[in-house]
């Protein structure tokens, strides 16, 4: 049986999984953890990407395209951390 795929998943979930999944894969391997910017960097980019995800009418498997979307956009606005509309 072919597993669905849950429709209209929040893909900044999805990404905030696979950034969680990938820094406890670093820490494994020795490299030191993320400090709290960087945590509040990833915070606004998942609300952007999520933003960006409900703009582009909810699609299916376009998480990583918002994710780094996101991220281009708030490198833009002069960096992640320094946004005044987030």
């Amino acid at each position: 049986m072919i597993a669905r795929k849950k429709r209209n998943e929040d893909p900044a979930e999805g990404s905030r999984e696979t950034i969680e999944h990938e820094l406890e894969r670093r820490n494994h391997s020795g490299a030191r953890p993320p400090d709290r910017s960087t945590d509040e960097k990833e915070e606004r980019i998942r609300r952007r990407a999520h933003e960006i995800w409900e703009r582009d009418g909810r699609p299916d498997g376009e998480h990583e395209r918002h994710w780094h979307q996101a991220e281009k956009e708030l490198e833009g606005e002069g960096g992640a951390g320094e946004s005044a509309d987030l």
